[in-house]
């Protein structure tokens, strides 16, 4: 028996219209049996998978920040050109579909694939995407720290000084 659920959300694969999706918008839909989510920056689109890989978090309920889409539980970063995670807490790339246009259709077709075997693949290339983090000024092994004497001599020596 098929789920109502995924039987009420289009299939990308049969087509959406640009108009029907404005800049900066997402629908939520499906290839094939699997959720997806379809964003639009500009005139380009973009179909990766409709759930985070963290727990499971609606993305379509999410920000979308550039050429990323954030989760609104946990605010874990995926790429929309490549479904990598690109912060934490997640750290499974999700879903992703090529979308090219036919007149003035786009269709979800394609999977450019799921798990490790797609992000060791494309990791090169999102090293260039994402910005350099700058090193922390003092990491937390070069703080000094004091340390409080055992005994009751420490006690007061701690309460004193």
């Amino acid at each position: 028996m098929a789920d109502v659920g995924t039987a009420s959300k289009p299939d990308f694969r049969d087509g959406v219209s640009l108009r029907d999706l404005p800049d900066g918008g997402m629908l939520v839909g499906r290839v094939d049996a699997e959720d997806a989510l379809l964003a639009r920056r500009g005139d380009a689109l973009f179909a990766v998978g409709a759930h985070c890989t963290h727990y499971h978090g609606p993305l379509a309920d999410g920000l979308i920040v550039g050429d990323t889409v954030r989760c609104p539980w946990h605010h874990a970063c995926f790429s929309l050109r490549t479904g990598a995670a690109l912060r934490a807490p997640a750290l499974d790339p999700i879903a992703c579909w090529r979308v090219p246009r036919r007149h003035q259709l786009r269709r979800a077709c394609g999977a450019l694939g799921h798990g490790r075997d797609r992000w060791r693949a494309s990791r090169a290339r999102l090293r260039r995407d994402v910005p350099a983090r700058r090193p922390h000024a003092r990491s937390r092994d070069d703080r000094t720290r004091r340390r409080k004497p055992a005994g009751r001599s420490g006690d007061g020596a701690c309460r004193r000084g």
